[in-house]
């Protein structure tokens, strides 16, 4: 019926896929006139203003954005 390769290549791609969706939703882009407040592990820890910038997958999270 199912053989153990394609089982086994199937979850390897699974994990690749989550893999890339974690890391691709770890960037964020700071629009001119914006500010986001980043905090971790729910305490504040800094507030990034524009540009490029990468986050902790799962411990860091963007709280708010200021106008």
């Amino acid at each position: 019926m199912f053989s153990i390769g394609g089982i086994l290549g199937a979850l390897v791609i699974a994990v690749f896929v989550i893999f890339i969706i974690l890391l691709i939703s770890c960037i964020k882009i700071v629009p001119q006139a914006q500010a986001l407040v980043v905090e971790r592990l729910g305490a504040y820890r800094v507030t990034w203003s524009v540009g490029l910038h990468f986050k902790w997958p799962i411990i860091e999270r963007v709280a708010r954005r200021v106008d």
